[in-house]
């Protein structure tokens, strides 16, 4: 086999593994610190606003190792909040979640932004139908068909509303090596 065809077939290699879809993936929660705080966070949400009980779910942003903190070595942090905004099918797969659990029973969407800075990669069409169906149960419900407006636009337009509720709310948590976790609560 020449050289010539032996680079070719490693190029198509290369390119159907840099292609390859890569799943959603259901994990279970090591880190006992972050657990406890998303449950916390949940308590907390449902105390001040009864919604939360029934709609919505919690995302938590992966931020990772940042050395700002020059007297301390800061460990891991993370972003916690929640949503009520429905995965639609045609976004974007930086929409979609690297992981998602469940805590207290509610869905948890963890995102690693590390990966989007360093990986390019889509997600399976399979693991992100999945995901909607897994979300469908924390969203508010779609508008009923009786009640849609008999203009075909607008009937058209509004069809798969549903209500969403926007929450200016996070927490912040920021691990520390060897130490308590700071935890940064910001209600606006």
């Amino acid at each position: 086999m020449s050289i010539f065809k032996l680079i070719i077939i490693l190029c198509i290699t290369c390119f159907k593994v840099y292609a390859q879809d890569i799943d959603i993936i259901n994990v279970t929660l090591n880190d006992t610190v972050l657990k406890q705080n998303i449950s916390e966070y949940i308590k907390e949400t449902k105390a001040i606003d009864t919604t939360f009980n029934n709609i919505g779910y919690v995302i938590v942003n992966i931020k990772g190792i940042n050395n700002y903190n020059k007297g301390k070595d800061v460990f891991k942090i993370y972003n916690i909040y929640d949503s009520s905004y429905s995965l639609e099918n045609k976004d974007q797969d930086n929409m979609y979640p690297h992981y998602y659990t469940y805590v207290d029973d509610k869905l948890v969407l963890i995102y690693n932004d590390l990966n989007k800075e360093l990986f390019q990669y889509t997600f399976s069409y399979k693991s992100k139908k999945k995901l909607r169906k897994l979300t469908e149960p924390f969203l508010s419900p779609k508008i009923k068909p009786k009640d849609l407006p008999k203009n075909r636009k607008e009937r058209d337009f509004i069809k798969d509303f549903r209500e969403q509720y926007v929450r200016f709310r996070h927490t912040e948590l920021i691990i520390i090596k060897g130490e308590n976790p700071i935890v940064i609560k910001n209600v606006h």
